[in-house]
């Protein structure tokens, strides 16, 4: 993987153009994919000098870096507030599955510039989902000790399988034209009646 090299602001004025150039790259990325946007229509788009670009970021690879960083720190947080108070796997695995539609409902572009990533650089896609698999591993081993999950599946597959289902139903609320809080309901229970069968015990 490319050595990451990005610099954050230490006031708030350099707060307020680091975000700005954050969310122009954003929409530049989603939009044309990471190969066809440069440096120079970030900085463009975004009205700031050269210089204040690389004041920042070394090149277009570490903004990018720090973006899918960013994302995951989202993600992951809106996951733990949703799952706060549950104290099963099975509740922990529905409010998660929840809390992660909604957030893909809510911020589109995440989908776009995580996947973006494949093309962008293949060891940071590779981490990306690989940290996401390591952390899910270790809250699974919990869930097995608890006789919660069963004991004879390899959770490191289980990690990628329930990571799988999320994206691709993520993808199924994507694909809507309206979501309601019904809905995030009825799509999550229906997932989980299908997990219930081969994933818990009874």
């Amino acid at each position: 993987m490319n050595q990451v090299t990005y610099r954050l602001p230490k006031r708030k004025d350099g707060q307020k153009t680091f975000d700005h150039i954050i969310n122009t790259a954003k929409k530049l990325f989603s939009k044309k994919g990471y190969q066809a946007t440069s440096i120079n229509e970030i900085i463009a788009k975004s009205g700031i000098a050269t210089g204040t670009f690389y004041l920042y970021f070394d090149d277009k690879f570490a903004l990018y870096s720090y973006l899918l960083t960013t994302y995951r720190k989202l993600i992951r947080k809106a996951i733990s507030t949703g799952i706060a108070g549950a104290s099963t796997r099975y509740e922990k695995e529905r409010l998660g599955l929840r809390a992660f539609l909604k957030f893909a409902w809510e911020d589109p572009l995440a989908y776009r510039i995580i996947w973006e990533s494949m093309f962008a650089d293949q060891a940071l896609f590779r981490d990306y989902y690989e940290t996401f698999s390591r952390d899910y591993v270790r809250q699974l081993t919990h869930a097995v000790d608890e006789g919660e999950v069963r004991d004879d599946i390899d959770l490191e597959t289980l990690s990628y399988i329930l990571m799988g289902i999320s994206n691709f139903v993520g993808l199924q609320v994507l694909f809507r034209k309206s979501l309601t809080d019904d809905d995030l309901d009825r799509i999550t229970d229906q997932v989980m009646s299908i997990l219930s069968s081969g994933m818990f015990r009874p």
